[in-house]
């Protein structure tokens, strides 16, 4: 009798090394022990970090486009966008840390800022709302529901704690950082100018009021 031929193993995808699409696609599935994997591995930060800047530059892509075909200066642009991601993933990271522990969770800063940056990958998708307008709403919703379901798994590999605890963790530092990202928006945004006076915006009936006086 022919003893039963068991499959092969799957491979483990190293969050750390190897091709990049199948990180990504491990990210995009939520796949516990992916993000096991990412908060364990130390060299993961630097692919991370990668990933949070390619959803960046995959947000602002009609944008970038747009400007490439006006102007030269896109490149600039481009790398405005991958630095203000890069600051934007530590903020991220340090509103969630902050919440953990005020929740009882402390957990490793690294360890969660590793995770976070995989948890962005759900963003590249966001430029399948550029291909039809009608789309782009049902897209950006489909997206912000994903980034966080992916956080909360990101929370709960960073942090080892139960589903429960990720899911009020996840969900209050997601709620956290909107809020922040909405008041230094309405923060740093000019009030418009005061409407002119009519004489301003037409100086026209005021020549011809001095001109009547001088007459």
């Amino acid at each position: 009798m022919t003893a039963p031929v068991n499959p092969p193993p799957r491979p483990t995808i190293s969050p750390s090394s190897g091709p990049l699409v199948p990180r990504l696609v491990n990210a995009l599935l939520l796949r516990r022990s992916f993000y096991d994997d990412v908060a364990a591995d130390p060299h993961a930060t630097g692919p991370a970090c990668a990933v949070f800047c390619i959803a960046a530059i995959a947000r602002e892509s009609a944008s970038l486009y747009q400007l490439s075909q006006e102007s030269k200066a896109w490149g600039a642009i481009l790398a405005l966008i991958v630095v203000f991601a890069v600051v934007r993933w530590l903020v991220y990271a340090s509103v969630m840390y902050l919440i953990a522990r005020l929740l009882g969770a402390p957990t490793e800063y690294r360890r969660l800022l590793r995770c976070l940056g995989f948890a962005e990958t759900p963003a590249v998708l966001a430029v399948l709302g550029f291909v039809d307008e009608r789309l782009y709403q049902w897209v950006q919703f489909g997206v912000g529901a994903w980034l966080l379901a992916a956080t909360i798994v990101a929370v709960r590999s960073a942090a080892r704690v139960g589903t429960g605890r990720a899911v009020v963790i996840g969900a209050t530092g997601f709620a956290a950082y909107l809020g922040l990202g909405l008041a230094l928006d309405l923060a740093t945004r000019f009030p418009a100018p005061a409407p002119l006076p009519p004489e301003h915006l037409d100086p026209a009936p005021t020549a011809m009021r001095q001109s009547a006086i001088f007459a």
